[in-house]
């Protein structure tokens, strides 16, 4: 009952077998010269090309497959990015040199930001992410900033520093006042600002010395 069985199984794939194989011979008579296929030396000549290309389609399906494994090995493992936002600069690269990314740091001065903080992170904290993948990080540095030096001279010294802290030191708060020069001078009043370094309108940035010159007299 078995070999009977497996008899008609093997009779029944004949069967869709040759019925397939009458349906490419009626397709190709259809799209090929009529004379190919009565030819046996065209019909051959035409069953190793269609053996060559089949071949050729089998390779190419192997090498594409290599290229893709390949590809995706190379990815790397995926990690999950640690979340750096807000954390100072420093601290953010001790957390990310741990891990396998290059790291592009960009620097902006922001006035509701700590200074040398991580003011922005791209991708962001929490994503899964693959070992060398670019992360950007913006940081918060007055750097990025110059300003003009305000006129102070002929001010009283206490209107000078009002005005240095309020219109520079906000923004550059880096900035420094060196010790106050003293000269008397009886021609103007006392405790007037005679001179400024740097001078009005000179270009400013952080670090930078603002030296004044104020009118001290003699008491009397």
């Amino acid at each position: 009952m078995k070999d009977l069985i497996n008899k008609i199984k093997s009779n029944k794939t004949k069967y869709f077998f040759n019925k397939a194989k009458i349906k490419l011979m009626k397709f190709l008579k259809i799209i090929l010269p009529k004379d190919i296929m009565v030819n046996q030396n065209s019909a051959l000549v035409f069953k190793r090309l269609l053996l060559f290309a089949l071949l050729l389609f089998v390779l190419q399906c192997f090498v594409v497959s290599i290229v893709v494994f390949i590809v995706v090995k190379a990815g790397g493992k995926s990690f999950i990015l640690p979340d750096v936002l807000n954390k100072e600069i420093y601290e953010a690269f001790d957390i990310l040199e741990k891990e396998n990314i290059n790291l592009k740091v960009q620097t902006h001065y922001f006035s509701n930001f700590p200074l040398g903080t991580v003011v922005n992170q791209e991708p962001k904290g929490g994503v899964k992410i693959k070992e060398g993948r670019t992360v950007y990080l913006v940081i918060n540095s007055p750097e990025q900033i110059t300003l003009n030096m305000p006129d102070i001279t002929g001010m009283k010294y206490e209107e000078a520093l009002n005005i240095i802290s309020n219109e520079v030191i906000s923004r550059l708060p880096n900035i420094i006042i060196n010790d106050i020069i003293e000269l008397q001078d009886e021609t103007n009043e006392n405790d007037i600002v005679l001179s400024q370094i740097p001078k009005e309108n000179e270009i400013i940035k952080n670090n930078m010395e603002i030296t004044l010159t104020v009118n001290k007299k003699s008491e009397n």
